[in-house]
């Protein structure tokens, strides 16, 4: 730790005598017709913002928790973030109230903004407006494991620029990169190592703005669609945001309702993990995938591993080869890279290709899309439903999933 505490002091320096000498030899410029048609549609968006939330109003939220806005003078915002730490977000031409001025104050709608996951950018994508990507210079993940151009395009531009790396296994930033871009505030994230904890330090020692985020540690998918709200408010479309979440959230209670009524006796059974470089990991009882398997109508073989908690559990390939026996499908949550086929899961474990869902070809997995497709969590719910009860819902067929795919024995 203190050799990464004396790079990023060293970077920090650097970046701040970048900063001060770009200022200092700035021409003086005037604004284009552009740059007053945006400035025009930022002040509107504002005072709309001021109609619908005004002083002292706070956003209704129905399952998020990690979260908080609270509406100030003139569409100003008060953010707490997953750390309870609070930022305050100006409209264009605002200055912070004097009771405000030692928090870290950030201008909006966007610009000049990093983000450090796919799930974070995938929010954006419920707005249909691509202009909401061109605020994007920087993202942890590589152009091409995106599954949608707007963000696939920039980055094979230039335009948005990978900052680091993101294994099964690691998480790493690039500094020098994240230093150099001079982002106007980082979205951090809940990772799955020290390394954003690492990252965080020294954001503080350069005094770069950021927010931590941990939608991954809401209760479930339907609070983790909310956090679409969450973003709609850096771009003041808390509006759209409202409507979009709540039209998904009927989709998703419709589901729900039209399993209900399935005996228990009849349900079918799921389990749901990956088998990787020689180890077994299950989503855990408490997790969001579980609930999502229960919401639609699904009986969760390991609901009493990790019950009220989220993430994933190892077992030993003997636990889940007994478990596994009373599954009726298997839901794998390896991206196609690293687990393409049921043959990859059996060559691990040869006695695995004994289990009935593997021999009859009873294994769903997610797709390269599954994670920059936040803003759709819906349409995982309506993929679910249908694979495990075909034609139930009739909303749709295997053959027109985007969130999951009929594992092969044997990839092509």
């Amino acid at each position: 730790m203190k050799n990464i505490n004396r790079t990023a002091k060293a970077l920090a320096i650097a970046l701040s005598l970048c900063i001060l000498a770009s200022c200092s030899s700035q021409p003086a410029s005037t604004q284009t017709s552009s740059q007053n048609a945006n400035q025009q549609s930022s002040s509107a968006a504002a005072e709309k913002i001021a109609q619908l939330f005004p002083k002292g109003a706070k956003l209704e939220l129905k399952h998020a928790s990690k979260f908080g806005i609270e509406y100030l003078d003139g569409g100003m915002k008060l953010i707490t973030d997953s750390q309870d730490r609070q930022i305050l977000l100006l409209q264009q031409g605002q200055q912070a109230p004097e009771e405000l001025e030692d928090l870290i104050a950030i201008n909006i709608p966007l610009d000049n903004v990093v983000f450090t996951s796919t799930p974070q950018v995938s929010f954006l994508r419920a707005f249909d407006d691509d202009s909401l990507f061109d605020s994007i210079v920087g993202i942890r993940a590589s152009a091409d494991s995106w599954d949608f151009d707007a963000m696939k395009n920039r980055m094979l531009e230039g335009k948005v620029v990978d900052i680091g790396s993101n294994t099964t296994s690691s998480q790493s930033f690039d500094y020098e990169t994240l230093y150099a871009l001079k982002p106007s505030i980082i979205f951090t994230n809940y990772g799955i190592s020290d390394e954003t904890m690492a990252l965080m330090s020294m954001l503080d020692e350069a005094s770069i703005p950021y927010i931590f985020e941990n939608q991954a540690g809401e209760g479930d998918y339907k609070a983790v669609l909310e956090w679409v709200k969450f973003y709609a408010a850096f771009y003041n479309l808390e509006a759209e945001a409202i409507a979009f979440y709540d039209a998904a959230l009927g989709r998703i209670e419709s589901i729900a309702a039209s399993v209900a009524e399935i005996p228990d006796e009849q349900k079918v059974k799921v389990g749901w993990g990956i088998v990787t470089m020689g180890k077994v990991y299950i989503e855990n009882g408490g997790s969001s995938s579980a609930k999502l398997v229960r919401d639609c109508g699904g009986k969760y073989i390991f609901d009493d591993i990790g019950s009220d908690v989220q993430g994933v559990t190892e077992l030993t390939i003997e636990e889940f080869y007994q478990r596994m026996q009373q599954a009726d499908c298997f839901i794998n949550r390896s991206l196609p890279a690293y687990g393409p086929d049921i043959d990859s899961i059996i060559e691990q474990f040869g006695y695995l290709a004994d289990i009935e869902s593997m021999q009859e070809g009873n294994m769903l997995q997610i797709t390269n899309g599954y994670w920059d497709s936040y803003h759709n969590i819906d349409g995982k719910y309506i993929e679910m439903a249908e694979f495990l009860y075909p034609g139930r819902l009739g909303i749709t067929t295997i053959d027109n999933f985007v969130h999951f795919f009929l594992t092969p024995q044997t990839a092509n």
